[in-house]
């Protein structure tokens, strides 16, 4: 089976660091915690990897077992050459979780995570106690996708955008100014992981594929598959809690309000103040409090919610 190992782990994350080979996949991911804690479950946007919630994973594992994956093609799990659909990462997901032997798990998923989660709830009821959908939900509204993402949705076009951000270190970092509410106030130590993450991301050729695979999939799904979905949701008995910033220039927040208005009286919106499209890592310390509020844990003490990766 072939392996991949050109991302780095971060240092804190290292002692969590685990491999799985699943039928037709061999992922990376992290499993932090005490064994019999609440488990919580954690995916991975698009274009990321499980090194997403670097700043949560240490403080969450004082009260549950974490586990965050890689998605399949994405950081340092292998990927396949077949499309990255919804379905094809819920499978695969679906697998993990099953092949680990996990019970009552609470899903934690971020963006193209939150879509992920949400249709693990609707296909392993039994096994997902709750969801937590944090900047995204699945497409429950038909729609067309922005203007700004047309050129990468078009072969050939979209893989040249993305080799063209390889021109310059500086040029990568800025592409990720859409996805913060203030990029250059994220603490230093932060902004200098994600000036050397985003370029490497960008020289991985099959985290390039997948990406654009995803993306070009789920303009498919929102397009022609929106009612299938928000079928299937209305169906699905799982509480789940919307999360999204006031300032997410990447995920519309009318496609959140939809979702609750459909989930009324399963759950609740949270609206998160001074974040952007990644509260996981704008406000790690508010998500870790609001998990703890929102999934019961079994604990000895009072977990330290500081933020271990502020300048201080």
């Amino acid at each position: 089976m072939q392996r991949h190992s050109t991302m780095d782990i971060p240092p804190a994350l290292v002692p969590y660091a685990r491999r799985i080979a699943l039928r037709d996949l061999e992922l990376f991911y992290y499993d932090a915690g005490v064994t019999e804690n609440p488990i919580l479950f954690l995916i991975h946007g698009l274009g990321d990897e499980a090194d997403t919630w670097r700043a949560v994973i240490p403080l969450l594992a004082q009260s549950y077992r974490v586990i965050a994956p890689d998605l399949p093609g994405f950081g340092r799990s292998f990927g396949p050459k077949g499309g990255y659909s919804l379905t094809f990462f819920a499978r695969a997901m679906a697998e993990f979780i099953t092949t680990l032997g996990l019970q009552q798990v609470t899903l934690v998923g971020h963006s193209l995570g939150a879509m992920i989660a949400q249709r693990l709830s609707i296909g392993l009821p039994q096994l997902i106690q709750q969801q937590i959908l944090i900047s995204g939900c699945l497409p429950i509204k038909r729609q067309f996708p922005p203007r700004r993402l047309w050129p990468l949705l078009l072969p050939g076009v979209g893989e040249l955008m993305l080799a063209g951000l390889q021109r310059s270190r500086e040029l990568a970092f800025q592409s990720l100014r859409p996805f913060y509410y203030h990029l250059y106030e994220l603490p230093v130590r932060e902004r200098r992981f994600l000036r050397q993450r985003v370029w490497v991301r960008l020289h991985q050729k099959r985290q390039r594929r997948a990406t654009l695979s995803a993306l070009r999939w789920l303009a498919v799904d929102t397009l022609f598959r929106s009612h299938q979905y928000l079928d299937l949701v209305s169906e699905c008995p799982t509480p789940t809690i919307l999360m999204s910033g006031e300032h997410d220039l990447i995920v519309d927040g009318e496609s959140i309000e939809a979702m609750a208005v459909v989930l009324e009286g399963r759950g609740q919106y949270i609206h998160l103040e001074r974040c952007g499209h990644m509260p996981q890592q704008e406000q790690p310390t508010l998500i870790c409090e609001l998990i703890a509020e929102l999934v019961p844990a079994r604990r000895d003490g009072e977990p330290n919610w500081r933020n271990e990766h502020s300048d201080g």
